[in-house]
């Protein structure tokens, strides 16, 4: 009697352990504040906008249009809010979160709802980057971009500050206004090891109005599971193989 309640007792401990370890891969933490912009404000987020520009980014409603220029946009892709970027004259803006990847981990997936509407005939990509003086010369450029930044890059860098870039350019301009695409990343190559960064979306337009409407960004970060959880579950089988041998005794 006593051998086979050392083996039941055996039996439930490898499936606590089992279950144990099932939550700890499927465990996922998300790393960035007000994704959403559902606060109806840039709580968690830093907007800036290169000095002299006309535009900024903008927490906006339902009603579905740019707030300075009047452009008609695809609104929120979620919930009530969305930011968006307009402007009526040349501008350099960006919008930034840092986020902290605690520790090293086995996924770190980056996801984003984002249109940008261009009326410029863009993308027009100048080599100044994100300057919309482009060199003090209003050099033609206009496009938009997301990026990786590490921790303490600026809010323009488009050199070494820059991690890993995931978009690059505008949305076809006949299809003004554009829908929201959906995107996703698997970040964990840039970032997984742990660290601080920060996520930025930026555009700049020096000729014609670009709106680049972001909603629903997410960094979901999976942690390596404990090495303790395999070694627990090996002795566990042990410690089954043991009594089990005892009770063929």
């Amino acid at each position: 009697m006593t051998s086979c309640i050392g083996i039941l007792k055996c039996v439930v401990l490898l499936l606590v352990l089992a279950t144990t370890a099932g939550s700890l891969s499927a465990s996922a933490t998300q790393l960035l504040t007000n994704g959403g912009f559902e606060t109806g404000t840039f709580a968690g987020w830093s907007e800036m906008t290169q000095a002299g520009g006309s535009g900024s980014f903008f927490v906006d409603g339902a009603a579905a249009l740019g707030p300075l220029s009047g452009n008609s946009t695809a609104g929120p892709a979620a919930g009530s809010f969305y930011a968006v970027s307009d402007q009526v004259g040349p501008s350099t803006n960006a919008l930034t979160q840092t986020f902290v990847v605690p520790g090293a981990a086995s996924s770190v997936i980056l996801s984003f709802d984002m249109f940008v509407n261009d009326s410029a005939g863009g993308p027009i990509i100048d080599p100044s980057g994100l300057d919309y003086t482009s060199g003090g010369t209003f050099n033609p450029n206009q496009h938009a971009r997301v990026d990786i930044l590490s921790a303490i890059a600026t809010p323009f860098d488009t050199g070494v500050g820059v991690l890993s870039n995931f978009y690059t350019g505008v949305d076809p301009q006949h299809q003004n206004p554009n829908p929201y695409t959906q995107y996703a990343f698997d970040i964990t190559s840039v970032v997984g090891a742990g660290g601080t960064f920060q996520i930025r979306f930026a555009e700049v337009d020096n000729s014609g109005n670009l709106n680049q409407g972001v909603d629903n960004v997410s960094i979901i970060f999976a942690a390596v599971p404990e090495p303790s959880t395999a070694l627990l579950i090996g002795l566990g089988l042990a410690s089954l193989a043991r009594v089990r041998r005892r009770v063929g005794d």
